[in-house]
């Protein structure tokens, strides 16, 4: 009898300190008993990892008490879409699509073409579309001239969609690689082939109706026209791995030399490159990598010039343009950038482009630093 007092007196002081609510509180964490799950823990906590809810909705595993801790929820009956997103299940489990045409999760992390083509859905918008698959709204647009910048785009479009920024390009009959990078910049052959989903061995391997990426190339500027409409021909100088490079792609001949004596003791401070026939109207480009520092449209003396500060105290000049087609404080690079139209304004007695190359004010001989082969 005293032995079963004892075990009731023990029975109702328990009773009387645990109440509903410190049910909840426990010393240590159970073990998960579901896969993904991690811990219990209070809301907010963020216990809870990947392959539970990817959703910014509270998870359905998680429940509430009335002192807001967390209890789990059955797992029966629970849909697919209620623990992963809908696209990622069907990723995870090889489906047939998870919103650009790839087969499985691991094609969407290793390619193996360099683009899909995309059938615009019920509710798609140019985002959704750009997140769903991995890239933006600008390559997207610039892969499609038929779709505009805009949120309608009509269900059953078609879209390409490269797996990469670049220029997705449709090789035709007779086309060659090195043909086809020609109209583009910031591309190479070698950046094609490198680029694993295009599946070229060679540069003979593109074959007419193949799809390949040009990777992070971008078309190359209109052709620029002079003030009467006339088109001028791109012709660039050939690339220079100095510091300097060649001021224009072609010229007629050197009508003056540096150091020439003007009387009264001054010199030619630059060279002159005349233009004649065909090559009249040519653009001027940048001699080297910096940016503009001077613009002036005179009458007199140099006529329209540019300064180039190309850092480091080295500055270029070109004068005599008929047009000018940069400003002040813009960023230029060496033999990409045209910063004008060769003329004859100011002191001038034909069509040349005056160059000069100063360093720290002092104009140096042109020919120390490139070479001009006529």
């Amino acid at each position: 009898m005293i032995f079963v007092g004892i075990a009731a007196l023990a029975a109702l002081i328990t009773a009387g300190f645990v109440s509903d609510s410190d049910a909840w509180d426990v010393t240590t964490i159970p073990s998960p008993p579901l896969s993904g799950v991690r811990a219990i823990a209070s809301t907010g906590e963020g216990f809870l990892r990947p392959a539970v809810s990817i959703e910014t909705s509270e998870s359905p595993l998680r429940g509430t008490s009335s002192d807001d801790r967390v209890a789990l929820r059955p797992t029966e009956g629970l849909a697919g879409a209620d623990t992963v997103s809908e696209a990622m299940g069907e990723a995870a489990a090889g489906g047939s699509d998870i919103g650009c045409g790839q087969n499985a999760l691991t094609d969407r992390i290793d390619p193996q073409i360099p683009v899909v083509l995309y059938t615009v859905r019920p509710g798609d918008t140019l985002l959704e579309i750009a997140e769903s698959c991995g890239t933006t709204i600008d390559t997207i647009l610039i892969n499609n001239a038929e779709v505009s910048d805009g949120d309608f785009i009509p269900v059953g479009e078609q879209v390409l969609i490269p797996f990469d920024t670049g220029i997705i390009y449709k090789v035709g009959q007779g086309e060659t690689l090195a043909e086809i990078i020609e109209d583009y910049l910031y591309v190479t052959v070698e950046d094609v082939l490198a680029y694993r989903p295009n599946n070229l061995a060679d540069a003979s391997a593109i074959a007419p109706g193949k799809y390949v990426l040009l990777p992070g190339a971008e078309p190359k500027p209109p052709p620029i026209v002079t003030p009467e409409g006339r088109p001028i021909a791109d012709r660039p100088p050939p690339v220079s791995a100095t510091r300097f490079g060649l001021p224009l792609g072609a010229w007629s001949f050197v009508s003056d030399e540096y150091g020439v004596d003007r009387g009264g003791g001054r010199i030619h401070g630059g060279i002159d490159l005349a233009l004649s026939g065909e090559l009249s109207g040519s653009p001027v480009y940048a001699s080297c990598d910096g940016w503009v520092s001077r613009v002036e449209w005179l009458t007199y003396s140099y006529g329209y010039y540019v300064m180039v500060d190309c850092g480091e105290g080295w500055e270029t000049l070109y004068a005599h343009f008929s047009e000018i087609l940069v400003s002040w404080g813009q960023t230029v690079t060496k033999g990409q950038t045209i910063l004008g139209i060769t003329g004859s304004t100011g002191f001038s007695t034909g069509e040349h482009l005056h160059f000069e190359v100063r360093y720290n004010g002092v104009t140096l001989n042109p020919r120390d630093y490139i070479t001009f082969l006529y």
